[in-house]
């Protein structure tokens, strides 16, 4: 297979249940793929599942073999920082904890968090839920600061936070150089948003980008082509805003290295175009 051009991460979501997580990145590394986005699952990576001195062997085959883990992500349907429930609350806060311990075990200086989940049938009030998420983010940026961790806090359609109106107003009453946007192309894309127009006005406020295709009709994290998302305007919004934060490529699909490849090369000649 064809190799890409360095420049770009990878999410191991596609790997998640075939794969553990180092299996996942060697393969994604023979595209020159790196600085990995990876996904939090028993059996694939998982903290209960790795002792201290697992933990220590893991981060030394990474440095031996040149892989960069950038940030860990734990699915968005187990956990929920806005829950009403405050015993279930309390464990996705012990969870990103443990999470945020393991990144640092490993050498990654981040964690992706979703922000909560409401009903899209009859959430809460949002001033509720921005109450409970602001709580749960104050707790884990504690944590953050001892550990030297990031937190990027995910655009992501299921959350009391959805838009980038949104989660800017969120940021600013909750102001903090570890807590930055995790940029998702396709869930912005799906809530109708234009991106171009948000990234400018994130900027530096962007840590991270999520890169993959979808419509307006469809929330899908598909092979870049397939869709209707913009990736020139996209790439051309980037470099005005200065954004530094990483691209990762967040592709969902039964054939990931195929569609990983093909998307590289299609932002390829985004850029060079």
């Amino acid at each position: 297979m064809e190799k890409i051009a360095q420049g770009f991460g990878g999410s191991t979501f596609s790997f998640m249940w075939q794969d553990t997580a180092l299996a996942a990145m060697r393969k994604m590394q023979k595209l020159d793929l790196n600085d990995f986005d990876v996904l939090v699952v028993p059996g694939h990576l998982w903290p209960d599942e790795l002792s201290a001195v697992d933990r220590s062997g893991l981060a030394s085959t990474l440095r031996r073999e040149g892989i960069r883990i950038e940030s860990l992500n734990l699915p968005a349907l187990d956990l929920n920082l806005a829950s009403r429930v405050e015993e279930f609350r309390r464990y996705s806060i012990d969870l990103y904890v443990r999470t945020m311990q393991l990144a640092s075990d490993l050498g990654a200086g981040a964690v992706v968090v979703v922000p909560g989940r409401v009903s899209s049938l009859f959430p809460p009030p949002r001033k509720d839920s921005e109450l409970l998420l602001r709580d749960s983010l104050e707790q884990l940026l504690r944590v953050a600061e001892r550990l030297d961790q990031k937190i990027f806090v995910e655009l992501h359609p299921q959350t009391p936070i959805p838009t980038t109106d949104a989660m800017l107003a969120f940021l600013d009453g909750l102001a903090h150089e570890r807590l930055l946007i995790a940029y998702d192309v396709s869930n912005a894309e799906f809530v109708g948003e234009d991106q171009p127009d948000a990234i400018r006005r994130s900027g530096n406020r962007i840590g991270q980008l999520h890169l993959s295709d979808g419509t307006r009709s469809q929330w899908r994290h598909d092979r870049i082509g397939l869709g209707t998302v913009r990736f020139d305007d996209i790439l051309s919004a980037v470099k005005e805003a200065g954004v530094s934060g990483t691209s990762i490529l967040e592709i969902i699909s039964s054939s990931p290295l195929e569609d990983l490849s093909a998307s590289a090369d299609a932002l390829k000649r985004s850029v060079i175009d």
